[in-house]
């Protein structure tokens, strides 16, 4: 009978199906019996399967009348179980408080509420005794330490034990491989194990900026019923951009020291070293069920939890003899390419030129070089777009729009760049095509046309009541005759009067919009824009336009521009709370914003739905106007206080 069960658990194991809520919101103690002034953790997680939970801001606590609030942190995790051939991901927000009571007695803490996605949630209540300290005092962290460890080597006896039935089991049914058999890889690996994680990098002696390719594998010699990734590496000191994640286990077979094992991919990264020295690659840790075959073709399942192994890279810098001005930190392979949308464009009329940088590597260091325009070509705006792709390349593309004052044959130099070969060692000079642009005679008393798709705020006026008028045109005569000086002078003071009536008006109007108002009000000009394209199911001009005005927004509050400055440089300047708060949130916007602009459309699955790009147009609502909310609240208290008069 009792085979029967587990053959019947098994099987569920196998083809049963999970139901779970999709948020749940839960309260937990590390201990509910603690000594007087012996702090406890008290954790809330929130945790949503398939999706990241959206928290409106942080718990709010019971009343602790009775304890005292020592300390509070918060992170998050990421989780992805292999069940049933597929992959589910799980997303959990914790939310850490230690806590310490006086006074021995019995004390309740009351349920916390948390806003996730708009929605209401609250904890049970617990209920923690405190007993008479034998010390008086909290456990030394050397102490805690200790006892943390004991628990730990007790588990890790059971673990072993267990797997040592497991290799048994294993030896008897699969055979030991033969060592030194050819194709096998020079890894101290024990032959009998359940499963291993291996971390391969295809160098560990690099420059800072230069690509390390990271990728985690599985080796089993037995049957993975599920995997349980529970901690992905953290890959502090490194850029990190995405090459592969699995979603699915695809087994190949591969020979390590003449044994044979299966072997799946778990993950793979591109990194690029930060700054120089030592550079750790943590490890991936996962917990996987192992079964080996057994009668009528099941076997018994055996968890265990395993890491990779830490490796550490070797980082030089980059080196500073002979550095050319020209470089912008970029290394690796590239080219650069220049192109104009149109060779013929009349006078005061606009026209973009298209800048790439392209190659191996990460291009999104790379900044725009000095272009050496001619005098009679002015540069209106600015904006830049990059992207890495999985086979390692990447690409960054400057979008320049010009605007040629005077009639002429015009020729943009070829502009210069420099990049760190890696394989060389040394700086390698790039240079785009020199364009050659014919600037015909405009209309007379024609205004500059600026395309909507190419405008931006900031050239707009910032108060439709403010008018431009056209230049005065003298009366005449049907012969031609004008009124000649006078009439020139008194339709000056009366051009000039009106300018000045509209200006002072202008400054009136705009003392009483500050400009928190109007770039909200841009917020809300551009995100019908945005809706517009949602409707009509353009995703791609959905994402560009949200990718816009993000760096718009950042640039008018950092005043910083923003249409040539990385994410992260228009963090840098932002205010403190804008950093401290919406940093983050920010460039997960970006990011979604990005791929739907950019990413190839076989990778974007729902993201394209009008459903989540709806949400995506509320989220980055919410988070621009509560930007531009800190930017202009932290502006007024450093004026409030600059304008206090001495004391």
């Amino acid at each position: 009978m009792t085979k029967i069960g587990n053959l019947l658990a098994f099987v569920i194991l196998f083809f049963g199906f999970s139901a779970s809520a999709a948020v749940k919101v839960i309260a937990t103690v590390d201990r509910n019996v603690v000594s007087e002034g012996d702090p406890f953790i008290y954790t809330i997680n929130v945790t949503s399967d398939g999706g990241n939970p959206q928290i409106d801001s942080e718990p709010t606590l019971p009343d602790l009348s009775g304890l005292s609030l020592i300390n509070s942190s918060s992170s998050s995790e990421s989780r992805s179980s292999f069940v049933n051939g597929k992959f589910t991901v799980q997303q959990t927000r914790m939310f850490e408080y230690q806590i310490s009571a006086p006074r021995k007695g019995k004390f309740k803490i009351g349920a916390a509420q948390v806003i996730v996605d708009g929605k209401p949630y609250k904890t049970q209540p617990i209920e923690i005794a405190v007993t008479e300290g034998a010390g008086g005092g909290a456990i030394p962290p050397q102490a805690r330490h200790q006892r943390q460890q004991q628990q730990d080597d007790a588990m890790g006896d059971e673990v072993d034990e267990m797997e040592n039935m497991f290799n048994q089991l294993l030896q008897r049914h699969m055979g030991r491989g033969v060592p030194g058999a050819p194709g096998g890889q020079a890894q101290n690996v024990n032959p009998n194990e359940a499963f291993f994680i291996q971390l391969d990098v295809d160098k560990d002696k690099v420059y800072a900026g230069e690509q390390i390719t990271a990728s985690w594998y599985l080796y089993t010699r037995g049957q993975i019923a599920d995997i349980d990734t529970l901690k992905y590496p953290d890959l502090k000191g490194f850029w990190k951009e995405e090459i592969e994640m699995a979603t699915r286990l695809n087994f190949e077979q591969a020979v390590i020291n003449g044994v044979v094992w299966q072997k799946a991919l778990l993950v793979s990264y591109a990194l690029f070293p930060i700054k120089s020295g030592k550079a750790i690659i943590d490890p991936y840790k996962a917990k996987c069920t192992v079964v080996v075959g057994g009668p009528f073709g099941f076997g018994k399942a055996y968890p265990f939890t395993k890491a990779s192994k830490p490796i550490t890279v070797e980082v030089q810098d980059v080196p500073s003899s002979g550095r050319p001005p020209e470089f912008s930190g970029a290394v690796g392979h590239f080219a650069v390419n220049a192109a104009l949308d149109q060779n013929n464009v009349p006078a005061n009329q606009p026209v973009t030129m298209k800048l790439k940088f392209s190659g191996r590597g990460n291009a999104k260091l790379i900044d725009l070089p000095p272009l050496n325009l001619p005098k009679s070509l002015e540069l209106y705006s600015q904006k830049a777009e990059a992207k890495f792709f999985k086979d390692g390349t990447s690409y960054k593309e400057f979008e320049i729009l010009l605007i040629p004052r005077e009639p002429g044959q015009l020729e943009i130099p070829a502009i210069k760049a420099a990049y760190f070969d890696p394989d060389k060692g040394k700086f390698e000079l790039i240079s785009s095509n020199k364009l050659m642009l014919t600037v015909t005679p405009g209309k007379p008393g024609e205004q500059p046309a600026i395309p909507p798709s190419a405008k931006t705020d900031a050239a707009q006026p910032a108060n439709p009541d403010i008018l431009v008028l056209p230049p005065p045109v003298l009366l005449s005569d049907a012969s031609g005759f004008s009124f000649g000086k006078t009439a020139k002078i008194l339709w000056f003071i009366v051009y000039a009067g009106i300018l000045g009536l509209l200006g002072f008006k202008g400054y009136v109007v705009l003392l009483r919009k500050p400009k928190r108002e109007n770039l909200q009000a841009a917020v809300k000009r551009r995100m019908k824009v945005v809706q517009n394209h949602i409707n009509a199911d353009d995703y791609r001009k959905t994402g560009v336009e949200l990718t816009n005005l993000i760096y718009l927004i950042l640039g008018q509050i950092t005043e910083q521009g923003g249409a040539n400055l990385e994410f992260g440089k228009l963090m840098d300047a932002a205010s403190p709370s804008v950093r401290r708060e919406l940093s983050e949130p920010l460039r997960k916007i970006l990011d979604r914003a990005e791929e739907l602009g950019f990413a190839p459309e076989k990778v974007l699955g729902q993201a394209k739905e009008k459903a989540e790009m709806n949400k995506l147009r509320k989220e980055a609502e919410s988070v621009l106007n509560k930007a531009i909310a800190l930017s202009s609240r932290e502006e007024e208290a450093a004026k409030s206080t600059t304008e206090q008069p001495a004391t």
